[in-house]
């Protein structure tokens, strides 16, 4: 009895519920040609197909006869303006604490590489001080002239 009524929904009730391939065998007028030309275009601007492959699909499409004829054109594209990868774009959180410590790390390095360029500046300060102190020429109080 089930293949009975599947047999009968399919004959009597197929044209009520015909799928969007169940009109395969009408003819397509240059109208339909052309879109489908401009939606290749468009993928052929975004990059999804290369000149032969656009080529090859332009051809098949202004040669095509019926609607089966143009179907396979787009079964490997997404929908036209469509993103290549759906869904949200991906954006990159950063963590507080590890910009604080990559922060920490690159003044301790600033301050690091600031006191080796700075060590002997420093070492011929102290012996010119030293220096300075020996001869007497800072240290000392001279008298004025004036008296």
């Amino acid at each position: 009895m089930s293949a009975q009524r599947d047999d009968f929904r399919t004959r009597g009730f197929a044209p009520l519920f015909r799928g969007m391939y169940s009109d395969q065998h009408l003819r397509v007028s240059d109208a339909e040609r052309q879109v489908v030309t401009d939606r290749l275009a468009q993928h052929f601007a975004e990059g999804r197909l290369d000149q032969a492959e656009f080529d090859d699909r332009v051809g098949r499409a202004m040669n095509a006869k019926t609607r089966a004829d143009l179907s396979g054109l787009f079964s490997d594209l997404p929908e036209a303006g469509a993103p290549a990868v759906p869904g949200h774009p991906l954006r990159r959180r950063r963590h507080p604490v590890l910009v604080f410590v990559v922060l920490v790390l690159f003044i301790m390095a600033a301050a690091h590489a600031a006191l080796w360029a700075a060590w002997p500046w420093l070492w011929l300060a102290v012996v010119g001080v030293v220096l300075l102190l020996a001869t007497g020429t800072i240290g000392r109080h001279r008298p004025t002239q004036d008296q």
